[in-house]
């Protein structure tokens, strides 16, 4: 499967550079559970890894789904409790 890798520039006090990477989108339970597909998610803040963990969703676009608001909540979020902004800037 492909990965798409997005970049962000955080500007704020300390200037860093964000990556969210999604990748790795398969069946990874049962198809009779409620959430039979996962996706992983890895964002980068400047050097450190903040979050790398799978998402699971009902279908693989749904993975996707998911798994694109997360990391769009989380990067935004964590950039406004930083005191700075995102470029390009993420729609609440």
């Amino acid at each position: 499967m492909s990965m798409i890798e997005l970049r962000y520039q955080f500007k704020g006090d300390a200037p860093r550079d964000i990556t969210v990477r999604l990748f790795d989108v398969r069946q990874v339970r049962d198809a009779d559970d409620p959430a039979p597909w996962g996706i992983n998610v890895t964002i980068v803040w400047g050097a450190e890894i903040a979050f790398d963990r799978p998402l699971a969703g009902a279908d693989p676009l749904h993975a996707v789904e998911l798994a694109c608001q997360f990391a769009a909540k989380y990067i935004r979020g964590r950039a406004e409790d930083e005191g700075g902004t995102l470029e390009p800037p993420i729609s609440p």
